[in-house]
């Protein structure tokens, strides 16, 4: 049993008394649940925690320090702490409660939990909503606080000593985008980028426009309508901003790229992954109330910022998650035209980059930019927020939302021309791309590198935070097909679920496009055995193609319309073996962790391959 206190009634005070509200350090709390674990939770959004003072629980959001030092000491569920600095948040048109914990101080780890049960503070105090501090009494300190508490306060609230803005000219967001002198500016605190979140009101940001779309439009049954994005960088990171409509027009004028801006009184949102490269779990739409104003000051504002793996980290990302990637260009190949399953066409080129890590990865490039891209072999190229693809092996794809920087002006870049022209320029290196047919090399290491289903399962791979690959042979003995394949957009590139509307047609909501008829893409679920154990493995569209050897739409129509065909092409692979690259991840849900098995890559057995290894390993063996 514990010797630890915990301070019973704390939480309720934060929120309901004046004093405490201001000055809420001190206290003793539990950590009741961490995110640390969810792989599909965001880098930033995992350091949300839900604190106990014995009595009551209370969502807290860890910042500055704290997040140093619970990377550090590895915090985990049941871990007593104190909150030597932090500031409480209310957000008041969610009605939710919540803890901003800036410095804390471990007390015990691994204690056994207080009241599991305890209710989270939100239910009681929106029971009760006159106990809670008004807005006004949370904007002012008490007026007998001490000197050097209302200085404490102050920079809790604003997590950071504050910087002070000069007084610059001011665009305030108006139709008629005038430009006014503001005398209020001189006295704001500027925010990180990184502490940005729905709970804070009063902020400014100073930062650059790292990067500045095109201004896009669109039509549909509800109306017309435009859409502009910025990104917005400081010395902590970086944040997408959009705007729409009349706003998206009025702020493409203003904003431009590689200028420094103050932005403040913009609406703080969760990030939408699908539509941004970014880390950041927040991002901002620039609306009517938004301002904005130049700043000339620029000296500690980076120009670009890059979180940049090697290239042979690239077979171990997860396929369309997004990358930073530095390399030199060795392969520019001409550009070609495809056809995709919709009958549309594009532009595609294909070019090869390689790094001191001896790897090579193929990059896609689309459209205008592979027509026009014109970059010599041997340049140094950077590339932000590059999409990671696996079919046949791993490679990468120029993305909406990517951008390429020649020769960037950045340490790393000097660094790996240098190298490149010592050294690199005739070195032979690895690729990670693989054809379906692959013998030779390529198969001879994936035989080596095969274990047993029992080996992956005791070794407890997919455990790690970033999960991990291994290679099987195995043989199908059954497959999933009630729900082997979901209804697609038809769009190139998307692959988002649609929706059948009551005119028959296909709705996406993300493309804002209405089809005829969807495209059936798979996620098969099958379960594989080999000679020490079973697991069950989802096959996503490459992949399942592979296996079955025809398209997810062919299959369907099958089952709607012959279900002896049917039958006999789903049953035709089972008890067959095949070489699997398999993925496992640890997955959280309803409080339970399990891994999950997907499949990276299948391969029919190449039995010249396998024999050529065998007598080779026989010869290493017995000729000595």
């Amino acid at each position: 049993m514990s010797s630890v206190k915990l301070s019973e009634g704390d939480i309720r005070a934060i929120f309901t008394n004046v004093e405490k509200y201001h000055n809420p350090a001190g206290g003793i709390f539990q950590c009741h649940r961490t995110r640390k674990n969810d792989p599909s939770v965001q880098a930033n959004r995992k350091n949300l925690i839900v604190i106990s003072d014995g009595v009551t629980r209370v969502k807290a959001l860890l910042r500055n320090e704290a997040v140093k030092k619970a990377r550090e000491m590895e915090m985990n569920v049941g871990d007593i702490f104190q909150m030597t600095r932090g500031e409480p948040a209310i957000v008041q048109e969610k009605k939710k409660y919540i803890v901003l914990i800036d410095d804390i101080e471990l007390l015990e780890r691994g204690a056994e939990i207080r009241s599991p049960g305890c209710d989270l503070i939100d239910s009681y105090l929106n029971a009760h909503p006159e106990e809670v501090v008004s807005l006004e009494e949370s904007a002012h300190p008490p007026a007998h606080a001490p000197p050097q508490q209302q200085q404490q306060q102050q920079q809790q609230q604003y997590q950071k000593p504050p910087q002070y803005a000069p007084q610059q000219q001011q665009y305030n967001g108006g139709r008629g985008g005038s430009v006014q002198q503001s005398s209020s500016q001189k006295s704001r605190p500027i925010f990180a980028i990184e502490q940005l979140s729905p709970y804070q009101n009063m902020w400014t940001i100073k930062a650059r426009v790292s990067f500045k779309g095109d201004i896009k439009t669109w039509s549909n049954q509800k109306g017309d309508g435009k859409l502009f994005n910025v990104n917005l960088l400081d010395t902590s990171g970086e944040i997408r901003a959009t705007a729409f409509n009349d706003n998206a027009v009025k702020y493409y004028e203003m904003l431009q790229e590689g200028r420094v801006y103050y932005v403040s009184k913009a609406r703080i949102q969760p990030s939408k992954p699908q539509f941004s490269n970014l880390s950041h779990p927040y991002e901002l739409q620039l609306d009517r109330d938004t301002v904005i104003e130049e700043c000339y000051d620029e000296v500690d504002v980076p120009k670009m910022n890059f979180s940049f793996v090697k290239v042979n980290a690239v077979e171990t990302l997860e396929p369309n998650s997004t990358v930073d990637i530095l390399g030199i260009i060795q392969a520019v190949n001409p550009p070609f035209e495809i056809t995709s399953k919709a009958g549309k066409k594009f532009d595609r080129r294909d070019i090869v980059l390689v790094d001191d890590s001896n790897y090579s990865v193929t990059v896609g490039l689309w459209g205008k930019q592979a027509l026009d891209f014109n970059l010599p072999e041997g340049s140094v190229l950077a590339i932000k927020g590059g999409r990671i693809t696996d079919f046949n092996g791993k490679g990468m794809s120029i993305g909406f939302n990517s951008t390429m920087h020649p020769n960037p002006e950045v340490p790393e870049a000097y660094a790996l021309k240098g190298w490149y022209d010592s050294a690199g320029r005739g070195l032979q290196y690895h690729s990670l791309k693989q054809e379906p047919s692959a013998g030779g090399g390529n198969k001879a290491k994936f035989i080596a590198e095969r274990i047993t289903i029992a080996k992956a399962q005791a070794q407890n791979l997919g455990m790690s935070e970033k999960g991990d690959y291994f290679n099987i042979k195995a043989a199908v003995n059954f497959l999933k097909v009630d729900n082997f394949a979901y209804s697609a957009c038809a769009n190139e590139g998307c692959n988002k679920k649609v929706i059948q509307s009551s005119d028959g047609t296909w709705r996406c909501e993300k493309c804002d496009a209405n089809h005829d008829k969807p495209q059936w893409r798979y996620m098969l679920t099958i379960s594989v055995l080999d000679e020490t154990g079973q697991l069950w493995m989802t096959l996503f569209n490459e992949q399942a193609e592979l296996l079955l050897g025809t398209d997810a739409g062919t299959l369907m129509d099958l089952k709607e319309n012959d279900a002896d065909e049917f039958t006999k092409a789903t049953q035709k692979i089972q008890m067959y073996q095949f070489d699997f690259r398999v993925r496992a991840r640890e997955d959280n849900y309803n409080e339970q962790t399990r891994i999950r098995y997907s499949a990276a890559n299948v391969h029919s057995l190449n039995y010249k391959a396998e024999a050529d290894f065998l007598a080779e390993e026989l010869g290493k063996t017995f000729l000595i």
